[in-house]
């Protein structure tokens, strides 16, 4: 059978993405962040660690078998400290069918490589020759300079694997360019003092190299403070790397940005998605221009989100279903005044103690609508609405950095968003239902029902269940549609989700009456209440109709709450 639920989803669904002009679709973005040719090695060599010999002896053993290495090879490296006397570098040309790989042969316990001194990187990738198809899985690296620096690579991917307390960089990019690096699940800490200290330094300044097609992904980074003054980003990718794809990585921590993303030069747009950031000294999040930025969280900071023309112009920079907090100003963006592609829609920005927007010059031309903020708006007149404090969270704290930033059902946030600008997805993944959640996390419907059909020959009964305590004692109205449910009605600040046409009119004339039981009450005390749709037996003519119904909560004269849509289907 179908379900009418369906229904409503894909016309969200279609409704969101046809929206070409306003939010631009990257048919570029692969189906996943890891690689497709990463297939298990069809031989294995397993070296395991001699305890009889010191850790250098055993490095230079290791040094010995990754030199052996042919295409299609993989070496298992069992637990232990390996220190690797020699400058060590992965260097070879696999191919997508017969890959080099390096990994722990328990992954449970990942073998220890490092240095005896900081004289060299832990581990260079392409620096004696070119480096292709390598898989780098469940490995820890430490001590020397750089823990991972990449010279002539692609089609690289590092997964798994821990790398901390170095004196450098975690992973470097930034010496030649490289294409294709896939950077997941792997957890860098305390990268080192060095010059730069960052976690990740993704090409270079002014585009004098660039990585590009590559992701960057699921990572867990923390604690660049031990960097020079000036230095110790999250996550950087430098002007001109393109095509790069970050998602779904957690960075704290940092006396930068946590996550810093400059322009491509021209060449298409990255995309920055479904991050959390937070406990930076600087900007949290800054992104310079050419980027999708969708669905992140950044808490704390000087400013929360930044914008600015750095070795190039902001342009083309899409930032939408954000939530952004901060003690200070939480979005500052300067020279987006009369600049193409701009587009600042469906993001929470509070600001507990400062600006919640600023555009410093100006806002022209920037497309805006279905945000909430907290805080003065400068430079901006439209496309806004106040919220009300931490409260219409579920959980955020700016001390602790409680990360729950959900908004309340039926809160100032809660359906307060623009559909032209949805997203389809939220942060975790999670469809998004009508009307459309600001920020980058949707919270659960208030309205639901236990049954989405009902039998034309015998007829039945669908119970509709609103569950919002922060509209407790308001009086509530059901009101439906038979034609759908994305083109609504406005409603105060709200869009009900509903197509107006006559049952929309018989609901709202006719509540508790007929077929209709108590669609006209107050919400009780712990902010619930029940309605009821009564079909008696129909005939089958009306088979595959469906009838939409939401709730209008109403406090004193004004819409307080307008729920999602809930449907059943004639059958």
């Amino acid at each position: 059978m179908t379900n009418p639920h369906a229904g409503v989803r894909l016309a969200f669904l279609t409704a969101a993405l046809c929206c070409g002009e306003i939010l631009t679709a990257q048919t570029w973005l692969p189906p996943s962040p890891y690689p497709s040719w990463g297939a298990p090695p069809a031989t294995i060599v397993t070296i395991n660690y001699d305890p009889t010999l010191p850790p250098v002896a055993n490095g230079a053993r290791l040094h010995t078998a990754i030199l052996g290495l042919l295409p299609g090879q993989g070496l298992a490296i069992g637990p232990g400290t390996w220190s690797v006397p020699n400058r060590l570098d992965l260097s070879g040309v696999g191919t997508p069918q017969a890959p080099y790989w390096l990994f722990a042969a328990i992954p449970s316990q990942r073998p220890v490589i490092t240095r005896p001194n900081a004289a060299q990187n832990v581990v260079n990738m392409g620096s004696v020759g070119p480096a292709r198809y390598w898989v780098l899985r469940n490995l820890e690296l430490t001590g020397g300079s750089d823990l991972l620096r990449l010279y002539d690579c692609a089609h690289i991917w590092i997964d798994r694997c821990y790398l901390h307390d170095g004196l450098g960089v975690g992973i470097a990019a930034n010496s030649n360019d490289t294409d294709h690096l896939h950077l997941t699940r792997n957890e860098i800490a305390r990268p080192g003092p060095g010059t730069t200290g960052e976690a990740m330094y993704l090409g270079a300044n002014w585009g004098a190299v660039a990585m590009s097609w590559s992701s960057i992904a699921y990572n867990f980074v923390h604690d660049t403070r031990g960097a020079v003054p000036g230095e110790g980003d999250g996550i950087e990718i430098k002007q001109g790397s393109h095509h790069d794809w970050v998602l779904g990585n957690y960075v704290r921590g940092c006396p930068n940005p946590c996550i810093l993303v400059y322009g491509t030069g021209g060449n298409g747009q990255n995309v920055v998605e479904r991050n959390v950031c937070c406990d930076s000294d600087d900007v949290v999040l800054q992104v310079q221009g050419e980027a999708i930025v969708r669905n992140n969280i950044a808490l704390g900071g000087v400013i929360g989100f930044g914008s600015h023309d750095h070795q190039g112009q902001s342009v083309d920079l899409q930032f939408v279903h954000n939530t952004i907090v901060s003690q200070n100003r939480a979005t500052s963006m300067s020279a987006w005044n009369g600049r193409p592609g701009m587009v600042f829609a469906n993001n929470v920005v509070y600001s507990l103690g400062a600006e919640s927007i600023w555009f410093s010059n100006g806002s022209a031309g920037v497309q805006m609508a279905g945000n909430l903020v907290l805080g003065s708006v400068y430079n901006a007149s439209g496309g806004f609405a106040m919220g009300s404090g931490l409260q219409d969270f579920e959980d955020v704290s700016l001390t602790t950095f409680h990360l729950g930033a959900r908004p309340v059902v039926a809160g100032a946030i809660d359906n307060r968003g623009s559909l032209s600008y949805a997203v389809d997805k939220d942060l975790e993944g999670t469809v998004r239902s009508l009307p459309i959640d600001p920020g980058a996390l949707t919270n659960r419907d208030a309205l639901r029902s236990p049954i989405d059909q009902i039998n034309l020959a015998t007829g039945g009964r669908q119970e509709l269940l609103f569950d919002a305590p922060q509209v407790a004692g308001a009086i509530y109205l059901v009101l439906g549609s038979i034609s759908g449910t994305t083109q609504g009605i406005p409603l105060g600040s709200f869009t009900l989700p509903l197509d107006y046409d006559f049952w929309t009119v018989a609901t709202a004339q006719t509540p508790n009456f007929g077929v209709l039981q108590n669609t006209l009450g107050f919400v009780g005390p712990a902010g619930s209440a029940a309605a009821t749709l009564v079909a008696p037996p129909l005939p089958a003519s009306l088979h595959g109709v469906v009838f939409h119904h939401a709730i209008v909560a109403i406090s004193g004269s004004s819409i307080a709450f307008v729920s999602n849509p809930v449907s059943v289907m004639l059958q």
